[in-house]
């Protein structure tokens, strides 16, 4: 009964707990941080053709370069898989879209055009009209251009209803009349747009709200002014941080999500672009190679 046991106690016989330690792993947590003024030599070094533009765009499989006289698609391995003739007039940008599984490319007189994946098709969006396209990016819902001009104009085109028109922000909504839009990248519901001063040594990194179109911060930075605004650009990184490619100086800038400049390197020989490939590869393109740096 209980008396009995509060009076004798229980004896419990229990085999000793035997850990095996070649079944235990505990893994050391690392930040992943990215840290560009350590970026140690590329893995990777792909050629690239002097007379292309430094259009690049990439999803989660692949990277897209212009290589001209050809498009040329590589997969995570960074393995040439195939090659497209390209016969319109150069590319300021492409973009990717998730949510029509295709690459967008945009040029500054044949319009804008759509090709699979696996660049075995290729259409001409009709329902937008021909412009001087600059800058492209996606949204799930929409895609984004912007105008070669001063006091850009920015576009948004409805992805989910054949591209139809939604709205066109002007100036001095998009930019002051005397200033340019060089690029533009949707991520996490906000637009970052990289915009050149045309009177004086200074750019800027702005971010919006995709939604409202609300500026939620902006950081400025001297940058010698060029007359080459495709090759000014902002890469979209983990964590909503932003890498900023200033062509005239050279420069890397890597951009905190609340506008800080984290770190600033120059970078030779001179970078015209960057994206990210995956969530692990960087790819930096020069006016002779891209470069692969695994972060």
């Amino acid at each position: 009964d209980v008396d009995q046991f509060e009076e004798n106690g229980i004896v419990v016989d229990v085999d000793p707990l035997i850990i095996n330690q070649n079944l235990v792993y505990i893994e050391q947590w690392t930040s992943n941080e990215l840290d560009i003024s350590t970026l140690s030599s590329p893995y990777r070094t792909i050629a690239c053709s002097k007379d292309s533009w430094p259009a690049m765009t990439s999803n989660n499989h692949f990277l897209l370069i212009d290589q001209y006289p050809n498009l040329c698609l590589y997969d995570k391995q960074l393995t040439l898989l195939k090659e497209y003739p390209w016969e319109y007039d150069p590319i300021p940008d492409m973009c990717w879209s998730s949510t029509l599984n295709s690459f967008i490319i945009i040029t500054g007189k044949n319009g804008v055009f759509l090709m699979n994946e696996n660049l075995t098709s290729l259409e001409c969006i009709q329902p937008i009209e021909k412009k001087q396209w600059l800058s492209c990016t996606c949204s799930d819902s929409t895609l984004f251009l912007t105008t070669n001009e001063s006091g850009s104009n920015i576009f948004q085109f409805n992805l989910l209803s054949a591209f139809h028109f939604m709205k066109q922000w002007k100036s001095p909504q998009s930019c002051n009349y005397d200033k340019l839009i060089n690029n533009i990248a949707y991520n996490n519901e906000t637009l970052a747009l990289m915009i050149e001063n045309r009177t004086n040594d200074k750019k800027r990194i702005e971010l919006r709200s995709s939604a409202t179109f609300d500026p939620l911060w902006s950081t400025t930075f001297n940058a010698t002014y060029g007359f080459a605004p495709w090759k000014n650009r902002v890469c979209v990184l983990k964590h909503n941080e932003w890498l900023v490619i200033n062509h005239n100086n050279s420069h890397l800038l890597h951009v905190s999500k609340d506008g800080h400049i984290k770190t600033k390197r120059s970078y030779e020989p001179t970078v015209n672009n960057a994206v990210l490939l995956g969530t692990n590869i960087l790819a930096i393109k020069t006016a002779d190679n891209v470069n692969c740096y695994r972060i």
